[in-house]
């Protein structure tokens, strides 16, 4: 065993002679958020998309909450990225933060930024596009979305708070 004194690379830039300059999304950056809400109808059938916020693919996000009313038999939700209407509407991730949510019982809000393992915590200084696994930014806007799997057979009111850095 040893005793180590290990840096983050933020830190080692920091110490660096000169200095490296950190991303300000990473380091010191300001902090936003985007909320939305949507209703869920009875109706609604598998495979909705429920679309919440809009974020830019330079993005740094640092959480993804939901909070929901208990929606009856809805056992399985995913929480990814669409492009916007205008870019077509694609599915570019359906389940980049989260994988079979249940929100079948009501919930305050719940942060699933990490549920995935497709974005584990040592992506934690990624940008958008590159936790989508692009290899440039594309320099656009992309929505969050709640794709209903499993919609359920009740309504109920479901609602999402982004917070991240851009």
């Amino acid at each position: 065993m040893a005793v180590v004194n290990t840096k983050s690379t933020a830190i080692s830039n920091a110490d660096a002679s000169p200095a490296v300059l950190n991303n300000p999304r990473v380091v010191n950056g300001f902090l936003r958020e985007s909320v939305g809400t949507v209703e869920v109808a009875a109706g609604d059938d598998n495979d909705s998309v429920f679309r919440f916020v809009r974020v830019p693919s330079n993005a740094r996000i640092s959480s993804v909450e939901v909070a929901n009313d208990a929606i009856t038999a809805g056992t399985d939700y995913d929480i990814g990225v669409y492009d916007t209407a205008a870019a077509g509407g694609a599915v570019v991730s359906v389940n980049l933060f989260g994988d079979a949510v249940d929100l079948s019982s009501a919930k305050a809000f719940t942060d699933y930024t990490y549920e995935t393992t497709a974005t584990n915590i040592s992506k934690v200084d990624q940008e958008l596009w590159q936790l989508l696994g692009l290899t440039s930014d594309p320099a656009k806007f992309y929505d969050i979305c709640a794709t209903g799997v499993t919609v359920g057979t009740a309504a109920g009111t479901i609602s999402m708070r982004v917070r991240f850095a851009a």
